[in-house]
């Protein structure tokens, strides 16, 4: 190549999906729901329950939903505030 631009037009990279469907995500309006009622149990006690309801997948995933749906929360929360 002598480094002139090509008037090809290069096709945009097309997102890649992710490699396994989550174990966790249909219990995630479970969760939200346990957070809006109670929003002080451990992530150990919310591990707990949605193995009760049938989870079988890891706890660092379960973990991580309850971080954002508590994050989340205290989102909403703070927006009424400004409201």
């Amino acid at each position: 190549m002598d480094g002139s631009i090509s008037s090809e037009v290069m096709p945009a990279p097309r997102p890649r999906g992710v490699g396994r469907p989550s174990t966790v995500a249909p219990y995630e309006p479970l969760v939200a729901q346990w957070l809006r009622e109670d929003p002080d149990p451990s992530g150990a006690e919310i591990l707990r329950r949605v193995r009760l309801a049938g989870y079988r997948g890891g706890k660092s995933a379960l973990y991580e939903l309850v971080r954002r749906v508590r994050e989340a929360a205290e989102r909403a929360a703070g927006q009424q505030l400004l409201t």
